[in-house]
Formats: C-alpha cells, sequence, structure tokens
C-alpha cells in the first residue's frame, strides 16, 4: 500500500493544472494572447507549487506548451471564424 505524501499531491496537482492548460491550448478556442496568458498563469501557480523545480518544469513543460501554441494554436488564428450554430 502505498501512501500519498504531500510531493505526491503536489506532482498531482501539478499534473492536472499541466494537463487542463494543454487541453485547453488544443482544444480551446483560445487566441494566441489567450493561450500566452493562460501558459503564463500555469507558469506562475507552478512556481507556488513546486518552487524549487521550476527549471525542470520549464525544460519539460513550456516546450510542450510552444509545441501545442505552434500546433493548435496558431493554425486556427489563420483560419476564418464560422458560427458554429446553424444559420435556421
Amino acid at each position: 500500500m502505498h501512501i500519498n505524501t504531500s510531493e505526491d499531491r503536489l506532482l498531482a496537482e501539478l499534473k492536472r493544472l499541466v494537463d487542463r492548460t494543454s487541453d485547453q491550448l488544443q482544444w480551446g478556442n483560445l487566441t494566441f494572447w489567450e493561450a500566452c496568458e493562460r501558459i503564463r498563469q500555469t507558469r506562475a501557480q507552478a512556481a507556488v507549487l513546486i518552487p524549487d523545480q521550476m527549471e525542470l518544469y520549464q525544460r519539460i513543460y513550456e516546450s510542450r506548451f510552444q509545441r501545442l501554441l505552434e500546433q493548435f494554436v496558431l493554425p486556427r488564428q489563420s483560419q476564418p471564424q464560422f458560427n458554429r450554430h446553424k444559420p435556421y
């Protein structure tokens, strides 16, 4: 049986935070600037959770967020925005 330590809880919270941001970048309808702000907020929240591990956070998650920006957010910016509701 594994007892959940405070470090385990912090890392689980970090994982939820990063996954939520990644989902928003991939599937949300964020503008580029909104996505950048979300990434900034995630970094700030991570700094509270794991202040001594931010260098590792930046190496792992900043590159992930950059890839998601390039792969999903930027292409959406160049597509026309259509009304998703039926016109009738």
